[in-house]
């Protein structure tokens, strides 16, 4: 009985001690799916990360986040994990870009004129999502001579996404 109290003993001590023991193939991080390329300047909602060792979840600690939507670029997320003495961490890239031109209105005006009258160019509300400075083209003019005259403007964001609107002027005698 004694042996067999012993053996049992040893063996509990070696079960104990091998449950004790931590190995980096029982540590694992990863990524939850998200959106990792973003409009500038529209909402950024990171999508995360998981951990695990063996069947028991894990916290995760952010430990470096520069993403900036403002700004155009390529960003990294920094996620860890620790499981005693283990630590893993793993990395999301995000990538902000301006894909999206301007959007141009033509404002209201009188576009119907006389040839002995000066026509008076309305002009046009443009934004752009980068709220940046644009650059506005105008192209075409209105002559005091009878017919139907176009006036071109392109809108051009930094990044070179680009609008253009047609104005149509009638001269009339």
């Amino acid at each position: 009985m004694k042996k067999l109290m012993f053996m049992l003993i040893i063996s509990l001590m070696v079960l104990l001690h091998a449950c004790t023991e931590v190995s980096m193939e029982y540590l694992k991080i990863k990524l939850e799916p998200g959106m990792d390329t973003i409009e500038m300047n529209d909402p950024f909602t990171d999508a995360g990360a998981t951990a695990s060792y063996g069947l028991k979840k894990l916290e995760i600690t952010v430990i470096y986040n520069n993403v900036d939507p403002s700004t155009i670029g390529v960003y990294e997320i920094v996620y860890q994990t620790t499981h005693r003495d283990l630590v893993q961490t793993i990395k999301r890239i995000v990538t902000v870009v301006d894909e999206t031109p301007p959007v141009v209105t033509l404002n209201p005006g009188i576009d119907t004129i006389t040839t002995s009258e000066a026509w008076v160019d309305a002009g046009i509300t443009a934004t752009d999502n980068s709220l940046d400075d644009l650059i506005i083209n105008v192209i075409g003019e209105v002559l005091p001579v009878q017919g139907v005259y176009t006036i071109l403007y392109q809108v051009t964001d930094p990044s070179g996404n680009q609008t253009s609107v047609t104005r149509y002027v009638h001269v009339i005698e």
